[in-house]
Formats: structure tokens, C-alpha cells, sequence
């Protein structure tokens, strides 16, 4: 079946039409291209916190090894303490110290302690006693612990490379320090020697003698005269 062109209907009869759909069109890609940008933007923010948060639980991480580090070392110093303490308990249960003795002893123990609170947790402004004290420290060492038992593996490792290479770095600075120090001190011990009197030879010169002529050369040439006298005679006397 065939249709005449006059019998088809436009489906744009007006130009303005066609410019709508284009501003329409136009408006929508503008649109989407916006969303991008800002999902883009989103992802950056998001990419930043994401780093920011590492960094900041590295240094939480190391912060806390550090503590726990510091926090055994005052532990093995004051269990040493205790153990010399319940032996002079035991001494003092005999009588062989005295009454002043043993507050001074006491309030030694408790000023080494204070000093033990107030690195690992602060300031006592609760005033405390010794066995308090303890007993706080010993709390934080174990929330210390299971937060440590906590961090993954991974981080921990990371952390003690860094802490290794700082170490290395410590120790190669340490050494060009000796390395300069030793050289300014052979420095000053050349400029010494080259500042220093020079001490004038005392007594004659010694002057070494010319060698005797030598009597083998002379000998020679006395030989070949000798020779040539003979070869004369027999030239001619025979």
C-alpha cells in the first residue's frame, strides 16, 4: 500500500520544536555532568578522611606502643621494688630497723611510685596511696594490652620498621657526628704541630766524603800497554 507525501504528516512542524528538545537535551547533559563532578568531589573528601584516619591511628598505634613500652619497663622496676620491699618486711618483722627507718623507706616507695602515676596517668589529684596508685597503673596496662591484642598485625609490623629506621637513622647520624668530631681533633693536632717551634740542629755539618779513585781501571789500561808493547816487538824484531 502506498501513501503520496501529501497524505505524511511532519512530526516537527515548527522549528521551534527541534530547539526545545535540544535545549531540553542540552539541560540534561548539563545536569549529569554536574552529578559527576560532585560524586567526584564526594570521593576526594572521602579519599582525604580515609587518609587522615590512617594517619592518625598510625600515630595512635605508636603513641600506644610507647606507653605500653614505657608502662612494662615502670612494672619490672617496681616489681623489683616490691620484692625488696617484702624482704625487708620480713627484716622488719624481726625488729632489726627501726620505726624511722621504716617510714623514710616508705616514703621513698611512695614518691617513686608518684613519680610512676604521673608519666603513665597523670597528675594525683585524687591523692591517692601507693597500693591506689598501683592498682590504677596496673588497670592501665591491661586496657593497654587488649587495645595492643586488638591492632591488626599488619599496622604493628608497619610501625616497628618505622621505628627501626629511625633508629638507623639515629645511628648513621650518631656516627658522622663521631666521624666530624674526629676530624676536627686532627685538625687541631696538625695546626699544633705546624704552630710549633722548630728546633735548630746544634754541632758541625756532616760532610760526606768523595770515594778513593778506584786502582782496577788503572791496572787495566797498564795490561793493554803491556799487550801492545808485545805485539810491537813481534812486529818487528821477528
Amino acid at each position: 500500500m502506498c501513501f503520496s507525501l501529501q497524505e505524511l504528516e511532519l512530526y516537527f512542524t515548527d522549528p521551534q520544536q527541534l530547539l526545545s528538545i535540544f535545549t531540553e537535551l542540552e539541560e540534561q547533559n548539563l545536569s549529569l555532568i554536574q552529578n559527576s563532578q560532585d560524586i567526584e568531589e564526594a570521593l576526594d573528601e572521602l579519599r582525604h578522611t580515609l587518609i587522615t584516619t590512617c594517619n592518625r591511628m598510625d600515630q595512635e598505634i605508636e603513641q600506644l606502643k610507647q606507653l605500653a613500652a614505657t608502662v612494662k619497663s615502670s612494672i619490672a622496676k617496681e616489681e623489683e621494688t616490691a620484692a625488696d620491699l617484702k624482704l625487708r618486711v620480713h627484716i622488719f618483722s624481726f625488729g632489726e630497723y627501726k620505726a624511722d627507718v621504716q617510714d623514710k623507706m616508705l616514703a621513698s616507695l611512695n614518691k617513686k611510685v608518684l613519680e610512676v602515676y604521673r608519666r603513665c596517668i597523670g597528675e594525683n589529684e585524687a591523692n591517692l596511696g601507693t597500693l591506689q596508685m598501683l592498682a590504677v597503673i596496673e588497670k592501665q596496662l591491661d586496657d593497654l594490652l587488649e587495645r595492643l591484642e586488638r591492632i591488626p598485625s599488619a599496622k604493628i609490623e608497619q610501625a616497628e620498621k618505622a621505628k627501626e629506621k629511625e633508629r638507623r637513622i639515629r645511628l648513621r647520624e650518631e656516627k658522622k657526628r663521631q666521624q666530624k668530631l674526629l676530624q676536627e681533633e686532627r685538625l687541631q693536632r696538625a695546626l699544633a704541630r705546624a704552630q710549633a717551634d722548630i728546633k735548630k740542629k746544634t754541632g758541625r755539618r756532616l760532610v760526606f766524603r768523595s770515594n778513593p779513585p778506584a786502582k782496577k781501571e788503572k791496572q787495566q789500561q797498564t795490561q793493554e800497554q803491556m799487550d801492545e808493547e808485545k805485539q810491537e816487538q813481534l812486529y818487528y824484531f821477528t
